[in-house]
């Protein structure tokens, strides 16, 4: 029996690596997250045993081709030619097909650590215009109080600016909950324990490249180095030579002949539905990406032109020409389109970044 390396009892000895950063303050850029992520890894160790593990399969392969073995039917012919051509060759290629994912899985943890920090940024975007809507509803509650006083303001509308005030504090501590959560959710990409201590993010929400894609290059480039389409073309020529060692010695209509063509004829169809499937993923996610890079524009706009009208309250109230109400309800809209932008910023860059990762050389 061949001696491979035991992935279980290996997996079961793994343990966290402990970074420099972890001991010393919990504030990070992103990229500083991605280093952490990647350096605390659980899933880049098993990767590295399991390269390991192809590399011993490949010797064994290797070893086996060059064994002779007494040929004494049709079938032990065959079998003695998949030994020496195809299993090395299938054995290499899933060796190359591990390494290929172990770089896979890095790119996605990065992805995933983007995608936790971006949140970060998003929530606490979010939670700086609650509490800014939060001192507008405050100021109004204190006009409301002044003009009950006297008497131009019924009770019912004195309540109903409480009202207004209390349920934003609600809506503060909603976003406070999110915000606990997605740093949790953070820790964890991190490798770090399930603390409440919050990781402050040093970079701010801003958008990422919006450098012109060349999808043609991008499907190219993706279809000659996807991980899964490769492992599919060498399946499929495993399944050719095979195909071709068959047609040697038997003929179509036996068992043999026939269970192999069928392999063939799967494998092909496995490796075009791959290969139709990847292009469709890419060209979707690039029309997705040119139409959240749209909403940022226009979001952009409209923050501006609510900037805009703000400041014109503002000056038309220190002419006398309107409330104060005016002014605060001009800074709620503002607030509100300004936030707008994060978020239409925050989905362009989680976008950009997922086709960056997944589909960009």
């Amino acid at each position: 029996m061949k001696k491979h390396t035991s992935l279980i009892i290996s997996i079961l000895t793994i343990t966290a690596v402990t970074t420099a950063f972890a001991a010393e303050s919990l504030k990070f850029s992103i990229q500083e997250s991605k280093n952490v992520a990647a350096s605390n890894s659980k899933q880049a160790v098993i990767d590295d045993l399991n390269i390991k593990a192809k590399e011993s399969a490949l010797r064994d392969a290797e070893k086996d081709a060059k064994m002779s073995t007494s040929v004494n039917t049709k079938i032990d012919k065959l079998n003695n030619k998949i030994a020496r051509e195809v299993n090395p060759a299938k054995a290499a290629a899933e060796l190359e097909y591990a390494k290929k994912i172990k770089e896979k899985n890095l790119k996605n943890l990065e992805l995933e650590t983007y995608k936790a920090t971006s949140n970060m940024l998003l929530i606490k975007k979010e939670l700086e215009m609650e509490k800014a809507k939060q001192d507008i509803l405050n100021e109004k509650y204190k006009i409301a109080e002044a003009r009950f006083k006297e008497g131009k303001l019924t009770e019912n509308d004195l309540i109903d600016a409480k009202y207004a005030l209390d349920s934003k504090a609600i809506d503060i501590n909603k976003v406070t909950g999110k915000l606990e959560a997605a740093n949790l959710e953070l820790r964890r990409i991190l490798g770090f324990d399930m603390s409440e201590d919050l990781i402050e993010i040093k970079d701010d929400l801003i958008l990422t490249s919006t450098k012109n894609i060349d999808i043609e290059k991008v499907v190219e480039d993706a279809l000659n180095n996807d991980a899964e389409l490769y492992i599919k073309s060498e399946e499929l020529k495993a399944s050719e030579k095979i195909m071709e060692f068959t047609k040697e010695d038997y003929e179509q209509g036996t068992p043999t002949y026939d269970e192999n063509m069928l392999n063939l004829e799967n494998a092909k169809v496995s490796f075009e539905d791959a290969k139709v499937n990847l292009e469709v993923s890419i060209r979707n996610k690039y029309n997705d990406i040119l139409t959240a890079r749209d909403k940022v524009q226009l979001a952009q706009k409209w923050e501006a032109i609510c900037l805009n009208k703000m400041n014109n309250a503002q000056f038309k109230f220190e002419k006398g020409l309107i409330s104060k109400e005016e002014v605060l309800k001009a800074k709620e809209d503002y607030l509100d389109a300004k936030y707008q932008t994060y978020l239409a910023i925050y989905n362009y860059n989680i976008l950009r970044t997922e086709f960056d990762t997944l589909y960009v050389k």
